[in-house]
């Protein structure tokens, strides 16, 4: 590999055996080096792969910022998000995800603590995320010494979920908000608490993200299910009652008309929930 550019002392730009531009992270990788010298493999500590050239000029100005141990935590973060997670996660998060702990770190040399409003609807409707935030803050504290707030756990997942959702902070916390609103009209509508830890809960939960998503997105989708749709009237009217609930409440606070397909899919699913719930 060929040193493209010299980012500081510890990072630099190279061009790998295929042409392609990679960040390297290394103890003094960038020192006494010069543009097209071969870069020292034996210091390369991380190789950064950003395929996306507005992510990898984002993450060149984030180098300047940021010590190098934070990009390297950072990356072991994403590896471990990556392995865990069934689905992509954008290269964003290697930007967002390392601004992010430079910045808790600062907070919590400066004792602040900023409590996060949506800490209850991560832990419970993002738990593989939230679990993977649980593991990171070992990994802070293991490599930095400071042990972070649990509020940061929440931050943190939030972070992996948007980059899973490839969109704004911005949209994901209404996402959030409209998956924990959605749930709270069924479980009131039925008088019913509902079973966190089962699978149907779960399944449940990960149609609500798709369908708040979507409503968020103003996205309506129509699978032609009229059959369908037809046989579910007969057979669970009180639940489509409750969908008609969710129908008239997103209608009105969120500009978003069901469609027959709509009702259809999370009607199975609210039966499938209330019934485990009820036996």
């Amino acid at each position: 590999m060929l040193v493209k550019q010299i980012l500081n002392n510890n990072v630099v730009s190279a061009i790998d055996e295929r042409g392609l531009e990679v960040i390297l992270t290394g103890r003094g990788l960038g020192f006494n080096t010069h543009t097209g010298a071969s870069v020292d493999t034996q210091a390369i500590e991380k190789i950064f792969r950003l395929q996306d050239s507005q992510i990898s000029a984002r993450f060149k100005d984030l180098i300047s910022e940021v010590p190098v141990e934070i990009l390297q935590l950072t990356d072991d973060i994403v590896a471990l998000a990556r392995t865990t997670l069934p689905h992509k996660l954008s290269e964003g998060l290697y930007v967002t995800l390392a601004d992010h702990l430079h910045f808790a770190l600062q907070r919590s040399q400066n004792s602040e603590v900023l409590p996060n409003p949506l800490e209850w609807e991560v832990r419970h409707f993002y738990t593989a995320e939230y679990g993977i935030a649980r593991q990171a803050l070992g990994m802070v504290v293991a490599r930095t010494g400071t042990l972070l707030p649990d509020s940061e756990a929440c931050s943190i997942a939030l972070h992996i979920v948007n980059a899973g959702l490839n969109d704004t902070m911005g949209k994901t916390t209404q996402i959030t908000r409209l998956i924990y609103q959605l749930q709270n009209i069924v479980k009131y509508f039925f008088s019913l608490p509902l079973d966190e830890h089962s699978l149907n809960y779960q399944r449940f939960i990960t149609h609500l993200k798709f369908f708040a998503q979507r409503v968020i997105d103003g996205v309506v989708l129509n699978n032609d299910d009229e059959e369908l749709f037809a046989m579910v009237q007969r057979r669970y009217q009180t639940t489509l009652k409750c969908v008609d609930a969710i129908n008239e409440f997103v209608g009105k606070n969120y500009h978003h008309t069901m469609s027959n397909s709509e009702k259809l899919y999370l009607t199975v699913h609210i039966e499938n929930v209330v019934q485990r719930v009820e036996s």
